[in-house]
């Protein structure tokens, strides 16, 4: 099931995080030539809880009819590792490579085996530098994710309204006790991140969406236009960056734009306009996978090779051209033929081919 307003709104978010890393990047090449950064980036970070809200709005969407049943449970944890863990285990075995052969390339070498470990497996871990960030560094969000997925797939075993509400309880339940400090240990309070609440709000909106609540053009565009308002404007409230006030922050003005994006009128997807924009909403995890570890390498050759001669503005327009070339290329020859043939659905397109051939014309009788 694909609805291209939240395909567009994919390839809006990835994109925001490509530019957000092409900042940091910039600030600091900016920074060792004793200038000033070009622009403030921290804004277009928004484009994680983005992600977090098209998350949660989707895994209701898609499985609304599902509740209810253990197979549907299995099926769902089937199809999101499938979707999610072989692209990752690529990306992150390129860098451990790339980091043990340029360990500039990471503030932190992989120096533990059990870090490794836990970068495959999606779980939380200390890195050298103090912080829980895997070896592919945007990783860090599908440990979230997978956190996620588990409660909604358990969430399936029970009818719609029970198993919703279990979702809801159990991931609040979960980030009320983080904040009140209740939690013991490192993989409990990374995933008790109040920016888990930006799933749950994404899954109110799956709510409205699956019962029916649309708006109209013009509400659609005002509640979508305040959304991004909210994000880009100067402000932010006091506090550590996994605070409840500084999450609530991020989550709720994306919540403002999914809204306006999900219920509103859906885009004309066989326009000529929005193709561009579709392609890159279909290769947006494969954009967020790879795009950092792009940028480090441009940052690279910016700072030590030929590149240098340029102006550092246009490490921007030329660091978006590159990761969106490099995603569209690993979406269209890695993860989507990966991502159909784990799913069979190679065999059940051969099928389809099959039953076309057996089934009569108009006018003829079958034969066997």
């Amino acid at each position: 099931m694909k609805l291209p307003n939240i395909q567009i709104l994919r390839a809006c978010a990835a994109l925001m995080i490509v530019v957000f890393h092409c900042g940091i990047e910039t600030g600091r090449l900016s920074a060792v030539a004793g200038g000033h950064k070009l622009f403030d980036e921290g804004p277009w970070g928004s484009g994680v809880p983005l992600f977090f809200a098209i998350s949660g709005f989707i895994m209701v969407v898609t499985s609304a009819r599902a509740f209810g049943s253990s197979s549907a449970a299995i099926d769902f944890m089937r199809r999101r590792l499938i979707r999610i863990v072989p692209l990752y285990w690529l990306v992150t075995t390129f860098a451990l490579i790339g980091i043990l052969a340029v360990p500039s390339l990471s503030k932190a070498p992989p120096g533990d085996p059990l870090y490794v470990v836990a970068s495959y497996l999606f779980w939380p871990y200390v890195r050298l530098t103090g912080d829980i960030r895997p070896l592919a560094t945007p990783g860090w969000t599908l440990n979230l994710e997978m956190l996620f997925y588990v409660v909604f797939a358990a969430s399936l075993l029970f009818r719609r309204r029970i198993g919703l509400s279990l979702l809801f309880a159990s991931l609040g339940i979960l980030v009320a006790a983080r904040v009140g400090g209740l939690l013991p240990g490192v993989a409990l309070n990374f995933w008790g991140d109040p920016i888990v609440l930006g799933f749950l709000f994404g899954a109110a909106v799956g709510i409205a969406y699956v019962n029916g609540l649309r708006l109209s053009g013009l509400s659609a565009i005002a509640i979508m236009a305040i959304g991004f308002g909210i994000m880009f404007m100067s402000w932010a409230p006091s506090g550590a960056e996994d605070s409840l006030a500084l999450r609530l922050a991020g989550a709720a003005p994306a919540t403002l734009v999914l809204i306006g994006i999900a219920l509103g009128p859906q885009i004309d997807a066989d326009r000529r306009v929005w193709q561009s924009g579709l392609l890159i909403g279909d290769a947006s995890y494969s954009l967020y996978l790879v795009q950092e570890f792009l940028l480090r390498v441009l940052s690279l050759s910016w700072f030590k090779g030929p590149l240098a001669i340029l102006p550092l503005w246009t490490f921007i327009p030329m660091g978006v051209a590159t990761t969106v070339m490099v995603a569209l290329a690993m979406y269209r020859y890695f993860e989507n033929p990966v991502t159909r043939w784990l799913n069979g659905d190679k065999n059940r397109q051969s099928q389809r081919i099959v039953d076309r051939l057996r089934r009569p014309v108009a006018g003829e009788t079958a034969t066997v």
